[in-house]
């Protein structure tokens, strides 16, 4: 079992990776080649992408990110389990808000995540004080943000 980010402290998040071994109940620090790091975040959501073959990944996407960048992120990014390395699948932006059309969901906390079919599906968090409750697909493979447009008006209640 992997763990990754979270908050340290009050003002404080960490990028540390970590593994919990069930067999001996002990866990260990794992220190990834250093091509490519993730940022340290919290309140993001870390996921198990398997893409057959035996080949797994954690995708870890949104959150708050912490040290001198602040706010909240859209990014995605890809630890490979056999390499031992993180790849970064999709850089943090900001989005325009005033934007009706925009193409990259607002970075928040909180969200609602799930892969299908090479897919990252997020769902509603927050921007703040701000509730979302809108709907995104990240493509794994094409690595772009699409939104997903809701045949009714029936939303789960945030």
């Amino acid at each position: 079992m992997y763990f990754f980010g979270g908050q340290v402290n009050a003002v404080e998040n960490t990028n540390k990776l970590y593994t919990f071994n069930f067999a001996t109940n002990e866990w260990a620090l794992v220190e990834p080649n250093k091509q490519d790091t993730a940022p340290s975040v919290d309140s993001h959501c870390a996921l198990l992408w398997e893409q057959g073959e035996g080949k797994a990944s954690m995708i870890v996407v949104g959150g708050f990110l912490g040290g001198k960048d602040g706010g909240y992120s859209n990014a995605v990014y890809e630890y490979d389990f056999e390499q031992n390395r993180w790849t970064t699948l999709f850089k943090n932006q900001e989005v325009d808000v005033t934007k009706e059309n925009s193409t990259v969901p607002t970075g928040r906390t909180g969200l609602g995540a799930a892969i299908y079919k090479d897919c990252v599906y997020i769902f509603g968090g927050n921007e703040g004080n701000t509730k979302l409750n809108d709907l995104w697909k990240f493509d794994l493979k094409e690595k772009k943000w699409s939104p997903i447009k809701t045949e009714n008006q029936t939303l789960p209640e945030v």
